[in-house]
This record gives structure tokens, C-alpha cells and sequence, in this order.
């Protein structure tokens, strides 16, 4: 294994990030495959999964680097370019998400804030407890969210292929090797 200098990596995400995103994997994890709904530790995970996307939404206006939300860019025009990419199989090295890549971090800032929004109201409001329509609408994001990492391992996975770019080393080291 050949070891490479800081000279020949670029530094995409900041360990906030990294660290965000990983907690965000468990508790999600936890929830929706392990622990009983409603029981202690899911509420517990459930709030540190809202207190985690609040954190990350104040790192999106204050961070530095390729989390920032002032590197967002959606138009049709970086969407072809980055498509355009794919198709030569040749992404460059020194980015951070693309603009699909930023959709799918706001589908999930939102499911997880409507998750913990639900949930709360559920647990905490005696009005809400017990209220199906509620449970329904909490299920049902908890399965659109379940959805979007299904749609997200994918996207990594084959962009990873396509591009010829590190995706998942960059999200541990929080480096990727420069092309």
C-alpha cells in the first residue's frame, strides 16, 4: 500500500462534518432497525438527531469549506456539467457535493427534522399522544428517509464508479486523494 503526502490529497470534509454524518448513520440506524418505537432510547436518539442536523445547519452558514451551504450550486448548468463529468468518467477531485448530492442533504436535514418534530409531538404535547394521524405521518417519514439512504448508498456507489472519484474514504479521513 503506497502512502501518499498531504501534498497529494485534498481536504474535502471538515471532522464536524464527518463527525455529523456518522452519528446521523447510528441513531438513524438504531431507530428504524433496533430499538422499539417510542421506547426511551429512541426518543433520546431521536432528539440527538434533531440537536445534530441543528448543529449542521449552524456549520452550513459558518464552516468552512465544501459543507458550507454558500457552495451550494443547483442550476441547470452545474447539474449538465457535473453530468457532463460522469459521462467522461473523470470528476474532479477537488469537490464537494454535486448539485443532486446537495438535494439529497436537504431531503434528509428535513426528514429528520420532521421526524423529531413528530416524534416530540407524539411524546410531549398530550394532546398528540396516541394520535394516528400523527404516527402515520411520523412513519411515513421515517420510511421516505429509510428511502433516501437506500437512493443515497446508491448514488455514492455509483458515482464513486462512474466518476472515478473517492466518495467514501473522504467521509472517514475527511482527505481524497487528488487525481
Amino acid at each position: 500500500m503506497k502512502l501518499t503526502s498531504d501534498k497529494q490529497q485534498v481536504r474535502i470534509w471538515h471532522p464536524l462534518i464527518r463527525i455529523i454524518h456518522w452519528l446521523l448513520v447510528v441513531i438513524f440506524t438504531a431507530n428504524y432497525f433496533i430499538l422499539e418505537a417510542g421506547s426511551q432510547w429512541h426518543q433520546w436518539l431521536g432528539y440527538t438527531a434533531v440537536a445534530a442536523i441543528m448543529l449542521r445547519i449552524i456549520w452550513g452558514f459558518i464552516g468552512q469549506g465544501y459543507g458550507n451551504f454558500k457552495t451550494v450550486e443547483l442550476s441547470k448548468h452545474v447539474l449538465q456539467e457535473h453530468l457532463r463529468h460522469l459521462k467522461q468518467r473523470n470528476i474532479p477531485s477537488e469537490t464537494g457535493h454535486n448539485p443532486l448530492g446537495w438535494l439529497m442533504v436537504f431531503a434528509v436535514i428535513a426528514l429528520f427534522i420532521g421526524l423529531g418534530t413528530t416524534g416530540f409531538m407524539m411524546e410531549e404535547i398530550d394532546r398528540f399522544f396516541g394520535n394516528e394521524t400523527l404516527e402515520e405521518i411520523h412513519e411515513w417519514l421515517a420510511n421516505s428517509l429509510y428511502a433516501a439512504v437506500l437512493v443515497h448508498i446508491a448514488a455514492v456507489i455509483f458515482t464513486g464508479w462512474r466518476g472515478r472519484i473517492e466518495l467514501i474514504r473522504p467521509m472517514i479521513t475527511g482527505k481524497r486523494r487528488k487525481n
